[in-house]
């Protein structure tokens, strides 16, 4: 399969909960962009087919595959890829998918455990690092919208494009818009500077397991120092131990439980103990 090159493909990927959807719908809003508001997390990055605008856009999550895998998927497939690296400050990170759905912390390929997941990007923002990949923070969008976003631009190769900030396209106009954060898809979208709030993007709060702390403060104490965030964080609720992977958080399970419908029952109802293991 080969694909022109005079419709390179920008691949866009970052943690989950990193405020990557939100940078996704700045982007979607290019009149010279078309492409996905946000991939499966589990899936290999293929854009949608059939698009003519100049530049296709792909954005996606880090979990079941690193920045490399992802970028090296889209070449496979003869595109040529311009890939970037969204940031966050991984406490936060962290913090939010412990009471995301989506941050199950599983046992299973497509439900990793988020300390697999944690790793997996600590790789990525090395090799964007090593390749000269530009990386976006998040928080950067709080502190300056239009002078980080006009940056990155510049960075891909991209004229700036007020739409970026005043959103004239509706959901309809975006190729694939199926998935994205539930809150911000649900809201209105007038303009980034109306729905954003720059306070909530530069606050990390809230409760994390002590070693798991511990574990992110040692494993991404050079992604800190580079990047500008704190070594370490005060005012956190601190948890007693870790936040252990699980099998029963896996959606596997609930597959697996859904192709014996009984048993399924009884396991929501609490009446059984079962606990099958993964193949």
């Amino acid at each position: 399969m080969s694909h022109s090159s005079a419709q390179p493909v920008i691949l866009a990927t970052g943690m989950q909960s990193s405020g990557s959807t939100l940078l996704s719908w700045c982007f979607l809003q290019r009149s010279d962009m078309n492409g996905t508001l946000d991939g499966d997390t589990d899936l290999i990055p293929l854009p949608p087919s059939g698009l003519d605008t100049p530049w296709l856009w792909y954005k996606t999550t880090i979990s079941c595959f690193s920045l490399a895998e992802q970028k090296a998927v889209l070449e496979d497939e003869g595109f040529e890829v311009k890939p970037m690296l969204m940031v966050r400050d991984v406490r936060a990170v962290w913090m939010s998918l412990m009471n995301k759905p989506y941050g199950r912390n599983g046992v299973t390929a497509e439900d990793p455990p988020l300390r697999l997941r944690f790793r997996r990007f600590l790789r990525s923002w090395e090799t964007a690092r090593e390749q000269g990949i530009p990386v976006f923070r998040y928080e950067d969008l709080a502190l300056d919208a239009e002078a980080s976003l006009r940056t990155l631009c510049a960075q891909l190769g991209l004229p700036w494009e007020q739409s970026m900030l005043d959103w004239p396209k509706p959901a309809s106009a975006i190729a694939d818009a199926r998935h994205g954060n539930a809150r911000f898809m649900k809201g209105e979208k007038t303009g980034l500077t109306a729905v954003f709030d720059p306070a909530l993007a530069l606050r990390v709060a809230g409760s994390i397991h002590e070693e798991d702390l511990a574990w992110l403060d040692e494993t991404f104490r050079e992604f800190n120092a580079s990047l500008g965030y704190e070594q370490h964080l005060s005012g956190l609720e601190r948890l007693p131990g870790r936040l252990k992977p699980s099998w029963q958080v896996s959606r596997r399970l609930n597959w697996r439980l859904r192709q014996k419908p009984l048993r399924y029952l009884a396991v929501k109802l609490g009446l059984s103990r079962y606990r099958p293991r993964p193949q």
